[in-house]
């Protein structure tokens, strides 16, 4: 597949997008659904005819893809925007399934725990409250009816072609080089290796587990570090560790088993690399807190006499069923 023929379906698909968003007649409708669809496919299975023989055929991440895929077209094509953001959803919960595959849990709950729980709980929020009643539909006009659909259809699909294209070498093939893709096993356990190191108290337990397997019993020890402070010496894909117990020197293969899980390195890549971000973040949700409080603080009318009891004064009319009945003159 030459770049040529994926930037003309990636075209094709805007076209048909647009035609599904603005309200032009079902039959042009039809039509850019059809254009949109076929576009899709078209890249889908070109990418599928270039996987490798041996490879098994990835059922999961067509069905997740295809799902994120409608629930992101009826999410900017359907009029009401309650059902859209229910759609939303539908694509945060297929996004979180590709990240499944991917081994990675933490983005997938965090995308659900943040898009899914937070970010929409709040969209609806100011929904019911910016909704517009006395529109025909229940909505206000710019809810049912997208503004700059152009602008934001050739931002999106200029994007996806510049992605694809990294992706993908002029006669179809994955690019092993290209920016994402998954590095050598050897560098990824090297790095892992490299986070167990800063974590000391899991490097002991890791130790005394292979202590207690290899002689049946844990004694004290002393884990030796070199000159560069690292206690880890990765070699050939093999990690060890230099001991002392009492006064003999030993060194000790670590197993596999040992190397932080994708959680624990996500929570090493905040804390150690990007304190600063995760500072920046904290500030920017408490801001959002913030402001959802002001905005469902309730606004209550009080009346006259009620201003002036709260304001120490006493309250112009008095009667024997008022609540301020009783008062000084």
């Amino acid at each position: 597949m030459t770049p040529s023929i994926l930037y003309i379906a990636c075209v094709i698909g805007a076209i048909g997008l647009h035609l599904i968003m603005r309200p032009h007649r079902q039959t042009t409708r039809i039509i850019g659904a059809i254009a949109g669809a076929g576009s899709v496919a078209f890249i889908m299975v070109q990418v599928l005819q270039r996987l490798g023989e041996d490879s098994p055929v990835p059922i999961l991440e067509v069905v997740f893809g295809l799902a994120a895929i409608t629930g992101a077209v009826r999410m900017v094509t359907h009029p009401r925007p309650v059902f859209a953001a229910i759609y939303f959803v539908l694509v945060v919960v297929s996004s979180a399934g590709m990240f499944l595959l991917l081994d990675a849990e933490f983005m997938a709950f965090s995308l659900i725990i943040v898009y899914a729980g937070a970010i929409l709980i709040t969209y609806l929020f100011v929904l019911m409250l910016a909704q517009d009643a006395t529109s025909t539909a229940g909505e206000a006009l710019y809810d049912r009816i997208p503004r700059e659909p152009i602008a934001a259809l050739v931002v999106g699909f200029i994007l996806l072609a510049g992605l694809s294209d990294t992706l993908l070498l002029v006669d179809g093939g994955i690019r092993p080089d290209a920016p994402g893709m998954t590095p050598p096993l050897a560098e990824v356990e090297a790095d892992r290796w490299l986070v167990l190191d800063g974590l000391p108290r899991q490097l002991d337990e890791a130790v005394a587990s292979v202590l207690e397997a290899d002689g049946g019993q844990t004694t004290a020890f002393t884990i030796e570090r070199g000159s560069d402070g690292r206690a880890i010496r990765v070699a050939e894909g093999v990690a060890r560790v230099d001991l002392r117990i009492g006064d003999e020197s030993r060194t000790i293969e670590l197993p596999t088993t040992a190397l932080p899980t994708n959680t624990q390195l996500v929570g090493w890549a905040l804390v150690a690399v990007f304190p600063v971000s995760l500072e920046i973040a904290g500030v920017i949700l408490l801001m959002a807190m913030f402001g959802a409080v002001v905005l469902a603080r309730r606004q209550i009318d009080m009346s006259e006499d009620e201003v002036r009891v709260a304001a120490g004064l006493q309250p112009l009319l008095e009667d024997e069923d008022s609540e301020f009945a009783g008062g000084d003159a």
